[in-house]
């Protein structure tokens, strides 16, 4: 009985111990401007959850860019922490990656970024370098291979340190019109006097943003109206609406500035529109008929009866001409 409590004794610790090294099952996401991209001036929040084992650290690597933060979950093991446009304007369009370090059950770090003699980029392993990562100028698009290098890390001998990662794309902003002219590219559809004017687009902006909209006379330049128009969220791209109700715009020709200005990042797009008066369709002429000619319908017995009187007529004159 002593030997069987012993034993049962001897499992539970293993079981226990195997508990303890196995890494706590995390979840990262963040919020993006449109669907899996960032761009580049808009707010940018990463958030996890399941991150009890103390301080965590989050890598954010791209093109030209390599940054390490360190953030302390709350005792849920829930945290957020959000990136300024100050800093997103920094990023350079191409694919980035976000990767949350959970430091293991132990709560140290046993993998951390660094600097070799030349200033250039390393990851370490306790103070020893496991990778060269080179100068941050150089770093490329393709970040997939530099996460690659932290995942391996994870497996080192006596490193319990776990890794998650996100892969996003940064962009430039920018906007586009509905129904743009195939042909002269920045010439949309005509707009009618006295009706509702409505010209729509997409963009990459957060739905967070607002857009500033100006309408000129194209011939005079003079401003004409001008407002404040929100940006939709859409699953693939975001759209943007810009409308005036009836009677919308009198008679001429117009362009349209559509424009997003935050932080040192702008984007503008333009295009020009006429509105032209309504069309009033002419009816057409009343369908012409012949004049149809009518023929009395002769009944047959009158017809024989004046065809017999005819013939009898006939013999009578020619019976009086012989008698005499």
């Amino acid at each position: 009985m002593n030997v069987n409590m012993s034993a049962m004794r001897t499992v539970i610790i293993i079981f226990l111990l195997a508990c303890m090294a196995v890494p706590v099952t995390a979840s990262v996401y963040y919020t993006s401007s449109t669907h899996q991209i960032i761009t580049k001036g808009d707010t940018f929040t990463v958030s996890s959850t399941g991150a009890k084992n103390g301080p965590v650290a989050i890598w954010i690597m791209g093109r030209d860019y390599f940054d390490t933060l360190s953030v302390t979950p709350d005792r849920n093991g829930n945290f957020s922490v959000a990136l300024k446009p100050t800093t997103t304007e920094k990023f350079s369009s191409g694919q980035y990656a976000i990767v949350i370090q959970d430091p293991g059950p132990n709560g140290r770090m046993e993998i951390e970024p660094g600097t070799d003699g030349s200033g250039n980029l390393t990851i370490m392993n306790r103070g020893k370098i496991i990778e060269k990562i080179g100068a941050r100028k150089d770093l490329k698009g393709n970040v997939q291979p530099l996460v690659a290098v932290l995942l391996d890390a994870a497996n080192l001998q006596g490193v319990d340190d776990s890794f998650l990662p996100e892969y996003f794309f940064v962009e430039e902003p920018s906007l586009q019109f509905d129904q743009m002219n195939s042909i002269s590219k920045s010439q949309l559809p005509n707009q009618i006097t006295g009706e509702p004017l409505i010209i729509s687009g997409t963009t990459n902006m957060g739905p967070e943003n607002s857009l500033r909209t100006h309408i000129y006379n194209r011939d005079t330049n003079g401003l004409v109206i001008s407002n404040t128009i929100p940006i939709t969220r859409c699953f693939q791209i975001n759209r943007w609406s810009y409308q005036i109700e009836a009677p919308g715009l009198p008679q001429g020709n117009y362009y349209l500035t559509v424009g997003w200005a935050k932080s040192n990042t702008t984007s503008r797009g333009m295009a020009n529109f006429d509105v032209v008066k309504p069309v009033i369709p002419i009816p057409p002429p009343p369908e012409s008929r012949g004049i149809e000619k009518v023929v009395p319908h002769e009944d047959f017995p009158t017809f024989l009866f004046l065809t017999i009187s005819g013939v009898l007529i006939i013999i009578l004159i020619i019976f009086a001409v012989g008698k005499k």
